[in-house]
């Protein structure tokens, strides 16, 4: 058995217990423990975007989605700051940032689907027939409670328009997310296909969450439990995010180590 998927899922498993039996789940603590896991995952995706390079059609897209995760780190770092300071942090300079990663985890995985060769035509109808159902079943949630119901009159017009847009930015994690299946179906059972497998957890975890933030938002901000424990949901995307990055580094630096240590022998040779 692997220790390294233990250690993840003991890491969730004690941050968890953590925010279930703090008193208050936005206490000072508990912000500052979430906080880690953003720049965690932001800063095992650039190690391991090192090692493919741009040459790489995988390392190209792989870059985009690491440049959506240190966007996210950003951030969520600046909205750790404004709750440190007791400040409101929406809508502020950090929407920017949390804006701004959805098209380049779009771009990334649009990247990886070309890359992959998937021609929808040949595609497993019954994988094809789920993705579709799965996708209209998510947007008519996305649209309903993060576009239709994002309108909040007691707030201000840039706010609003900063709610309908993470709204819309959710249906660009819908359609990410569902390629992403494609593109892992394509590649089999190997090492490749795991990583974009991971990879679309880890976003479809992101888009429950945001679901589920705009269903309970109030109830969120006000410490109601468990709706204020969604924290623990993107926290497991970033967590499975971390992984499948960990994992693909393992895997393609170990590759390249023995291609090294071939070329050694064959010069010794």
């Amino acid at each position: 058995m692997k220790i390294r998927p233990i250690i993840f899922v003991s890491i969730f498993a004690a941050v968890s217990a953590v925010y279930f039996l703090s008193p208050e789940a936005h206490s000072d603590f508990n912000i500052t423990l979430y906080q880690t896991f953003p720049v965690i995952a932001a800063l095992i995706a650039l190690y391991t975007s090192r090692i493919y390079g741009l040459k790489s059609a995988n390392g190209r897209a792989l870059i985009l989605i690491t440049a959506g995760l240190v966007f996210w780190a950003i951030a969520e770092t600046i909205t750790y700051i404004y709750f440190l300071n007791g400040q409101d942090p929406f809508p502020s300079i950090a929407d920017a940032f949390f804006l701004f990663a959805y098209p380049l985890f779009g771009a990334g995985i649009y990247q990886g689907y070309v890359t992959a060769g998937i021609k929808l035509k040949q595609v497993n109808k019954s994988l094809l027939t789920v993705v579709i159902s799965a996708s209209l079943i998510l947007t008519i949630l996305v649209g309903y409670f993060g576009v239709y119901q994002a309108y909040d009159p007691s707030v201000d017009t840039t706010a609003n328009v900063v709610n309908v847009i993470y709204g819309l930015s959710d249906l660009v994690l819908v359609i990410t997310s569902m390629f992403t299946i494609l593109v892992a179906r394509e590649y089999g059972d190997g090492k490749l296909a795991s990583f974009w497998k991971t990879m679309a957890a880890g976003f479809l975890l992101f888009l429950i969450a945001d679901i589920l933030f705009a269903m309970y938002g109030e109830l969120y901000w006000d410490g109601v439990k468990p709706y204020a424990c969604i924290d623990l949901i993107w926290l497991a995307g970033f967590l499975t995010l971390a992984y499948g990055m960990l994992e693909n580094y393992i895997h393609v630096s170990s590759i390249q180590k023995q291609i090294k240590l071939k070329l050694q022998q064959r010069k010794k040779g």
